[in-house]
């Protein structure tokens, strides 16, 4: 879980680790507006909160932040090597309302734009930030949120873990 906070009111989100040194990802717009070094990172089971130690990359448009937690030897989810296709299985892993590691399926209903994906998997507020998996439990995406207008519609979506490749790879 990300805990952030403007100061006065405090926020929960989701996020993930992508290596085993402590470099994770959640959405911009779980940290936007949040007082840098404020953020705590909760591990699932585990009682201490992590600080931010440096943040590598922000993108607002295509929401995604790219952060370093002082920590060694943390489970992470390896990065898949391709797009998944409409139709194939995803799995989403977040903390929604505070309740963590909640697990939800579904599958890929449409790429909306080159990064950004319709899924089923059901997602709701503190889940943004979260992975989104593929069947062979590597990251395809970042969940951000829900088309909710109203209609119940499975209308959920995420950002291709590909918004971040370009950055990591400079590490």
């Amino acid at each position: 879980m990300v805990y952030t906070s403007d100061g006065y009111n405090m926020y929960q989100g989701s996020g993930f680790f992508i290596n085993n040194s402590g470099l994770a990802v959640s959405n911009y717009h779980v940290f936007k507006n949040t007082s840098i070094g404020e953020e705590g990172i909760k591990l699932a089971g585990s009682k201490e909160i992590y600080k931010v130690s440096e943040i590598i990359k922000r993108n607002e448009q295509e929401d995604f932040i790219l952060f370093k937690v002082n920590i060694a030897n943390t489970n992470y989810i390896p990065i898949a090597g391709r797009k998944p296709n409409v139709g194939e299985k995803v799995f989403a892993i977040g903390s929604p309302r505070g309740l963590e590691n909640t697990f939800s399926s579904g599958e890929i209903s449409q790429w909306r734009d080159r990064n950004l994906m319709q899924i089923s998997a059901l997602i709701d507020h503190g889940s943004s930030g979260g992975a989104l998996i593929n069947e062979y439990g590597e990251v395809v995406g970042i969940t951000s949120g829900t088309f909710y207008d109203g209609s119940q519609a499975n209308l959920n979506y995420a950002w291709s873990i590909d918004v971040i490749k370009p950055y990591i790879n400079m590490r």
